[in-house]
């Protein structure tokens, strides 16, 4: 579980895993629990995700049984606002249920993935 809001170039949220707070980036996969709003440029949601919260997009894509309870916007992408240190970024941070630590040492539900 991840208490505050993401951000990243790609994202994964997992099955198994729940995000707590907004989540931006260009491409955001859910397969797990977002409460929060989302905004991407591509955003797909697989069977098992469940959100809860208003998805601004360029690109949606829903499979049967996703659980979506928000307003869905598709919106110009020139509108989409990504940080630009993450816009060079490689690595694809995946938010899922396991033991993960930071760089402090501290366990974390998000590991990067490259």
């Amino acid at each position: 579980m991840v208490d505050g809001d993401i951000e990243s170039n790609r994202l994964t949220i997992g099955a198994s895993a729940s995000v707590n707070g907004c989540v931006a980036g260009e491409v955001i996969k859910v397969a797990g629990t977002v409460i929060g709003g989302i905004t991407g440029y591509v955003v797909e949601l697989e069977r098992t995700a469940r959100v809860t919260g208003d998805i601004n997009h360029h690109s949606l894509s829903i499979e049967a049984g996703a659980f979506i309870q928000g307003l869905c916007r598709r919106i110009d992408p020139k509108k989409i606002k990504t940080p630009g240190s993450l816009e060079t970024s490689n690595s694809i941070p995946v938010v899922a249920e396991g033991d993960a630590t930071n760089d402090l040492g501290q366990k974390s539900d998000v590991r990067k993935e490259t």
